[in-house]
C-alpha cells in the first residue's frame, strides 16, 4: 500500500516536473538563436519523443479497446509546444475508471470528458430488458413511462448497431485512416502555432495562456460530440477565459514589445484550439470498431510527423542551415553545445512526459489532474521569471500577471472538480436513469 502510494507521487511528480522542463527547455533554444520556425527543430525533438512513447512497452498501460471515450478537459496535461499526441491518444482509455457525466473519466489533462462508449452501453444493455406492464388496467402514466423506456433503449441501441456497422469508406481512404490524418493535421498546426506563441509571448505567459485547451476541449466536445457541459464546468471555463483576458491587460509600456506578446498570445490560444480539436478527433478515432490501442496511434502520429518534418527539412533546410540555424545562433551568441544538451534534454523529457502519463491512466482522478495542471502553469512562470527576467520583459512577475495566474489556476481547479462532482453523480444513477439522462454520444476529457 505504502510502495504503491510512494510510486504514484514518484510518477507524478516526474509527470509534473517533465512538463516544466519541456516548456522551459523550448524557451532557452529559442534565446540561444535555435528556435527559427522555419527550421522546426523543435517540432522534430518533440514529435520523435513521442514516437519513442508508442516503440516503448508499458504494462500498466491500458488499452483502447476497453474504453475509447475520450477526456481534453483531462487536460492533456500539457506538454510544451506540441506535446498533445500521446494525451490525445490515450485521453479515451483512461477516462471510465475516474467516472464522468456518462460515467466519465476527466484527466489533467487533460480536463478533459469522458463518455458512454458503445463497449459500455452494451453491457448495461444486456441487465436492463424494456418490462412494461401490458396489464389492461394499466394507468396512462404507466403507458408514458414504458413509451419512454423504449426510447431509452431505442437510443442505446442506435448507437450499438453503428458501432457494429461495417467501418465507413471515403474514398480509397478508411474511416480510422481518415480520422488519423486529421488528428495529424491538427496536432501538427497546434505545434507551429503554439511554438510561435511561445517564442513571441515567452514561456511564462504561453503557460498560462495554454491552459486555455480544458475551454476548447469542452466547447468542441459540446458542439462537435454533443457533450453535456454543466453548470459549474461553465464556471471553471469562464474563469479561465476572464483570467486570460487579465493577463493580456498587463502589457508593457513599449507599445511595440506589447503588441509582439499580444499576438504570440494569439497563436497560443489559437495552437490550444487546434490541440482541442486533436482531442476530440482522437477520442472519435479511439470509439471506431476498427479503433487502434492509445499507445498504436500515439506511434502513427509520431512517426507521421516526424516523416512530413524530415521531408520538409531535406528539401528547404538543409540548403539553407547557415541562414536558418547558424546565423542566427551566432547573433545570439547561443552555444551549439548548450543547445544540443537542450535538444536532446527536451526529446527525453517529452518522452518521460508520454510514458508518465501511461503509467497515470486509471489512478489520477480530475482532480489530481487540474492540481497538478495548475503547479505546472505556476512553476512555469515562477521560473520563467527568474531564468529569462533579463531577456523578455513578458516574463518578469508583476502583480496583475500574477492575479491573472492565480484566476487561471483557480478556474482549472475548479473545473478540474465539477468534473469529477459531475462523474459522480452519473455513476450514482441508476442504469436506465443514466440512459435516459444521457444521450450515447462521446464527449471529451481534457488535460493540458
Amino acid at each position: 500500500m505504502v510502495s504503491a502510494a510512494v510510486h504514484q507521487l514518484v510518477v507524478q511528480g516526474v509527470f509534473l516536473f517533465t512538463g516544466v522542463f519541456s516548456t522551459c527547455a523550448a524557451q532557452f533554444v529559442f534565446y540561444q538563436g535555435a528556435g527559427d520556425q522555419k527550421a522546426m527543430l523543435l517540432p522534430l525533438c518533440n514529435y520523435l519523443g513521442i514516437m519513442l512513447v508508442g516503440l516503448i512497452p508499458l504494462s500498466s498501460s491500458k488499452g483502447g479497446g476497453k474504453s475509447p471515450a475520450a477526456a481534453a478537459g483531462s487536460e492533456r496535461v500539457a506538454s510544451s509546444p506540441a506535446s498533445s499526441v500521446h494525451s490525445t491518444a490515450s485521453t479515451a482509455a483512461s477516462n471510465f475508471e475516474d467516472g464522468g457525466d456518462e460515467p466519465e473519466r476527466t484527466t489533467s489533462g487533460l480536463r478533459e470528458h469522458i463518455a458512454v462508449i458503445a463497449g459500455d452501453a452494451s453491457v448495461w444493455a444486456s441487465d436492463v430488458s424494456p418490462s412494461v406492464p401490458l396489464m389492461a388496467e394499466s394507468t396512462e402514466l404507466t403507458r408514458r413511462q414504458a413509451g419512454a423506456d423504449a426510447d431509452a433503449d431505442a437510443d442505446l441501441r442506435a448507437p450499438l448497431e453503428l458501432t457494429a456497422a461495417p467501418a465507413k469508406a471515403f474514398g480509397s481512404f478508411s474511416q480510422l485512416q481518415l480520422c488519423i490524418f486529421v488528428s495529424v493535421v491538427l496536432d501538427f498546426a497546434g505545434c507551429v502555432f503554439s511554438t510561435i506563441g511561445l517564442s513571441m509571448a515567452g514561456s511564462g505567459l504561453y503557460q498560462v495562456v495554454y491552459s486555455s485547451v480544458i475551454c476548447w476541449s469542452a466547447l468542441m466536445s459540446r458542439c462537435v460530440l454533443k457533450k453535456r457541459v454543466s453548470k459549474e464546468e461553465w464556471m471553471g471555463i469562464a474563469l479561465v477565459t476572464f483570467g486570460l483576458a487579465f493577463s493580456a491587460l498587463g502589457g508593457s509600456r513599449d507599445g511595440r514589445n506589447n503588441y509582439v506578446v499580444l499576438m504570440g498570445c494569439f497563436n497560443t490560444l489559437v495552437g490550444a484550439a487546434f490541440y482541442g480539436g486533436n482531442y476530440v478527433a482522437g477520442e472519435y478515432t479511439l470509439k471506431l470498431p476498427e479503433r487502434p490501442e492509445p499507445k498504436e496511434l500515439c506511434l502513427k502520429l509520431g512517426v507521421a510527423c516526424v516523416a512530413v518534418i524530415a521531408v520538409y527539412q531535406s528539401v528547404f533546410v538543409l540548403p539553407e542551415w547557415h541562414e536558418l540555424v547558424t546565423k542566427p545562433i551566432a547573433d545570439a551568441n547561443g552555444s551549439t553545445s548548450s543547445i544540443l544538451v537542450a535538444l536532446v534534454g527536451y526529446t527525453l523529457s517529452q518522452l518521460a512526459h508520454g510514458l508518465t502519463y501511461f503509467m497515470m491512466l486509471g489512478s489520477s482522478g480530475a482532480v489530481t489532474t487540474g492540481i497538478m495542471q495548475s503547479l505546472r502553469a505556476v512553476c512555469v512562470f515562477a521560473i520563467s521569471s527568474l531564468l529569462y527576467c533579463s531577456h523578455q520583459e513578458s516574463q518578469c512577475f508583476d502583480t496583475r500577471r500574477g492575479v491573472a495566474t492565480l484566476i487561471v489556476v483557480s478556474g482549472v481547479m475548479f473545473y478540474s472538480w465539477a468534473k469529477s462532482q459531475a462523474g459522480a453523480a452519473a455513476a450514482a444513477l441508476p442504469p436506465p436513469l443514466a440512459r435516459r439522462k444521457q444521450k450515447m454520444v462521446a464527449g471529451k476529457n481534457y488535460v493540458v
